[in-house]
């Protein structure tokens, strides 16, 4: 594969689970930038929000998401905003394709719910901090809709388990 294969949308969606399945089928290495920023920074993805706002942590993605892309042959999960500025859509097309994993805002508020109690605090997720989770959400997808619709590829996994949802990539990639 001479190029990158990028995974955006909402939380919840399955991009990490499903980009690991993809990487596994297709032998390639497998990046998940909240991980790396976590890693990088030493700080939970909420824990930067507080530090640098919301402003630093897309620079932050940014940043990484170009030194991601210098390299090809990768199954990427970006976080749920990147695909909201212009200048990372355009990094992304450059050195690959963009995969938008889609559900309903229920169904996500489901999954994002079960990875918080099951991961505990370390997976806790600024749009659940809200008082009202799933108007947050549906505001949230509503403002990324023209973003996400810019994908090549969009595959909706509300039925599909993450094997799944790698298969109907592939296929549809003609990989």
């Amino acid at each position: 594969m001479d190029y990158n294969i990028y995974l955006t949308g909402f939380s919840g969606t399955g991009k990490t689970t499903s980009g690991k399945a993809l990487a596994g089928i297709l032998r390639v290495t497998f990046i998940d930038m909240d991980y790396e920023i976590e890693n990088i920074q030493g700080k939970t993805i909420p824990q930067i929000f507080d530090m640098c706002g919301e402003d630093g942590f897309r620079q932050i993605e940014t940043k990484l998401l170009k030194e991601i892309s210098n390299v090809t042959g990768r199954v990427v999960s970006t976080g749920g905003g990147v695909p909201a500025f212009e200048e990372n859509r355009r990094i992304m097309s450059d050195a690959g394709k963009i995969i938008c994993l889609t559900a309903k805002p229920e169904i996500l508020l489901q999954r994002l719910k079960g990875h918080a109690e099951a991961a505990g605090e370390k997976a806790a997720r600024p749009m659940l901090l809200s008082d009202y989770p799933l108007a947050r959400i549906r505001r949230l997808l509503s403002e990324r809709e023209n973003s996400y619709s810019k994908s090549d590829l969009v595959v909706n996994t509300e039925f599909l388990e993450p094997e799944a949802v790698a298969k109907k990539i592939i296929e549809r990639l003609s990989l």
